[in-house]
């Protein structure tokens, strides 16, 4: 079951406090990400998705077609799931941030 079924945001926000708290990723990636949730709070929703769909096919280096199917299938589940996926998704990336920082370290 979902971890007190906070929303999706407010618990990235506070998993990326963690990891910044234990020293896994870097303190700025908590301000980067603060920033990046305000402003997409303030765009209107076919623009931020828009923007997001992009950023992901870049990121990932795959067609933005291929990322509008995989949204619209992930959409297509029902709450629980597309909130676990989501969240598993969010922890790989930050496994990513923090190995990527691990190696900056030395």
């Amino acid at each position: 079951m979902l971890e007190s079924m906070e929303p999706f945001e407010t618990w990235l926000l506070r998993r990326v406090a963690q990891a910044v708290e234990a020293g896994e990723v870097p303190a700025d990636l908590l301000t980067e990400l603060q920033a990046e949730v305000e402003a997409a709070k303030n765009l209107p929703q076919e623009e931020g998705h828009a923007r997001a769909v992009g950023e992901v096919a870049e990121r990932l280096g795959i067609p933005v077609g291929e990322v509008e199917q995989g949204l619209s299938a992930l959409e297509a589940q029902p709450g629980v799931t597309r909130e676990l996926v989501m969240r598993q998704i969010a922890e790989a990336w930050l496994d990513g941030q923090g190995k990527a920082y691990r190696r900056r370290q030395g």
